[in-house]
């Protein structure tokens, strides 16, 4: 019980180490320390659920599965950015894109917004006449069902009710969403490996997302001055099954656009080779380039979540619009408007 799990893999971290130590920056107090890939971006039982004193740590041991083949798809990616194109093999384009959905859904960003992902499925569901998450997730009966249905088309919302619900339903949203993610990455991003003219961080989001006008881009550095690029094009897009692969070399404004973009995502600390010089006024420059990220409310208590003993019932409640939103930003605030690429 309460091992330290981590949410980003060390083997990652140690891409990024200097005689086995990386520069750690606290987003809090900046200040910059070193310290060795066993401590930074893990927590005790962070992906561990405990419900009535029972331990699942099904999770950990899946994220574990995609780790282990990640040092020779790390190392086909390095190859693939000195090559105008490449093909991956199936093994390490998978890989790749796997490991993508678990970073992308067990991130401190993915916990934080855990409740407000899953009430928004089932107003959505509700909104179109079908009910799978509360009929096959929470096993609610059809009757309870339609009751919630009617009221809710008079403008009532739906909030959790119940008490240290946090890392349940951080659970429950990575079982229903992660192949989602998985399948969004492997068949409708176009992926490049980018060499950076300097070096660039690792925030504790690690695959960092970013909204634009046209195209949705994740970015993941893979080594200090190596950076994981997917591409998706807002709306409609075809399905592919290719699997290769851009690289290319980074102009200094694009790279120092990147920068800007990780430094602001992290929430409560960042990791780099060597220190970097005054990155609050790198996050301010971000924000006038309309870069924005939500904010989450409580960090320490998401990323402690997994510590929690779930033991109430699971309930969920019907209230006013003002009650939702009041519910929903005790853990999330929205950002601002979509920057333009």
């Amino acid at each position: 019980m309460n091992q330290n799990q981590h949410f980003v893999s060390k083997v990652l971290l140690k891409r990024f180490t200097v005689s086995g130590r990386l520069q750690c920056y606290n987003v809090q107090t900046d200040k910059w320390k070193p310290e060795p890939p066993k401590n930074v971006f893990s927590e005790f039982g962070y992906n561990q659920l405990v419900v009535s004193d029972q331990i699942d740590n099904t999770l950990e041991a899946a994220f574990s599965k995609v780790e282990r083949p990640l040092p020779k798809t790390l190392k086909a990616l390095d190859e693939a950015a000195n090559k105008p194109l490449s093909a991956l093999s199936p093994a390490a384009y998978e890989n790749m894109c796997w490991y993508c959905a678990f970073l992308n859904r067990i991130s401190p960003f993915a916990k934080a917004a855990a409740p407000f992902d899953f009430l928004k499925q089932i107003e959505l569901e509700l909104q179109n006449g079908k009910s799978d998450t509360l009929r096959d997730v929470l096993n609610w009966p059809e009757e309870r069902i339609e009751t919630f249905r009617k009221e809710h088309s008079l403008g009532r919302r739906i909030i959790i009710d119940s008490k240290d619900f946090l890392q349940l339903v951080y659970r429950i949203q990575f079982r229903l969403q992660c192949r989602d993610d998985y399948m969004m990455f492997r068949h409708f991003t176009d992926w490049t490996v980018c060499n950076s003219p300097f070096e660039l961080p690792l925030s504790d989001i690690a695959l960092v997302p970013l909204v634009g006008a046209e195209f949705i881009y994740y970015t993941l550095p893979i080594g200090p001055e190596i950076l994981l690029k997917g591409k998706i094009k807002r709306g409609q897009s075809q399905s592919s099954s290719q699997l290769n692969i851009k690289g290319e070399n980074l102009a200094t404004d694009e790279a120092e656009y990147w920068l800007d973009t990780i430094c602001l995502s992290a929430v409560t600390e960042m990791v780099c080779a060597h220190k970097i010089p005054d990155v609050p006024m790198i996050c301010e420059r971000a924000k006038k380039k309309g870069i924005s990220f939500a904010k989450i409310v409580d960090p320490d208590a998401m990323i402690s979540s997994g510590l929690k003993n779930f033991k109430s019932n699971f309930g969920l409640r019907l209230v006013s619009v003002e009650d939702y939103a009041k519910f929903v930003h005790s853990f999330i605030l929205p950002s601002g408007a979509p920057p333009s690429m």
